[in-house]
């Protein structure tokens, strides 16, 4: 929370006296310009949060089971058996 705090709210103080360097409008120049750049800081942080455990088993994420079941029926076909277990299907889309 903390860094969002900084990124959101002290980001224009900072770039204030730089906008004002370029032109007269700089301090109406920096809400725009720190918006857009809170919002890819936050965006970053959420992607991130996402992607940071592909190994939760939400939608996702790294399909786990599928990926095992497959292993296995490939490795009984290699051993000639010919009772296979059924494929994992998708639920809703999702692969689990």
């Amino acid at each position: 929370m903390s860094r969002i705090f900084v990124k959101t709210f002290l980001l224009p103080f900072s770039m204030i006296p730089e906008l004002m360097k370029v032109s007269e409008l700089g301090f109406w120049l920096s809400i725009p310009i720190t918006t857009l750049i809170g919002w890819v800081y936050v965006m970053t942080e959420v992607i991130r949060d996402a992607s940071e455990n592909p190994f939760q088993g939400m939608a996702n994420d790294i399909p786990m089971l599928s990926l095992c079941k497959t292993i296995e029926i490939d490795l009984l076909e290699m051993l000639g058996e010919t009772d296979l277990p059924p494929d994992i299907k998708a639920k809703n889309g999702i692969l689990m």
